[in-house]
């Protein structure tokens, strides 16, 4: 969490980041891209990496897609929703105690403690935003589904795409 907290104030994306967003997206999913903050970007960045670095031995599976989505399973965080410290302590608070991020949520923001309650909302809802906005820029609907479901409990019944997803994501 905290290197994506100084990811936060890298420059912008080098021409390799940038060649693997023209790789995998097409112009709505570029511009869906460029809504999240330079952190959620870069960590977007790095769960498709991973993804890219294991294609060989996920047979079966449809990489593609899965990049795609690894690309985009962020898009329900909107640059501004938060900041640095609202996003390190957001993040502090889902690993601690997921339940009192529930408790705290609420869906607009004002003082600093509420930007932090925002942000709280804002990360247990951002798979079911990200997904709807996808979905409304025309995003393969498997992609779609992948980034509603990306913090979703493993099932043993999903696909092997969501999985890879959910593990490069923890991971990363």
């Amino acid at each position: 969490m905290l290197k994506r907290i100084f990811i936060w104030w890298v420059p912008k994306l080098n021409s390799e980041e940038r060649k693997l967003i023209d790789d995998y997206l097409d112009d709505a999913g570029k511009f869906l891209f460029s809504q999240m903050s330079k952190a959620d970007q870069r960590h977007s960045l790095a769960v498709a990496q991973m993804i890219i670095n294991q294609a060989a031995y996920l047979r079966g599976v449809k990489i593609k897609a899965l990049v795609k989505a690894a690309l985009l399973h962020d898009i329900g965080k909107i640059e501004g929703d938060f900041n640095w410290l609202s996003k390190l302590l957001v993040g502090l608070i889902r690993r601690v105690s997921p339940t009192l991020r529930g408790k705290l949520a609420i869906t607009s923001p004002g003082t600093f403690w509420e930007k932090v309650k925002y942000g709280c909302y804002v990360d247990l809802i951002h798979p079911a935003r990200g997904a709807h906005m996808a979905k409304v820029f025309g995003v393969d609907p498997a992609v779609v589904e992948m980034i509603r479901r990306h913090h979703d409990p493993p099932r043993e019944s999903q696909s092997p795409e969501l999985t890879w997803l959910q593990t490069a994501d923890s991971k990363n």
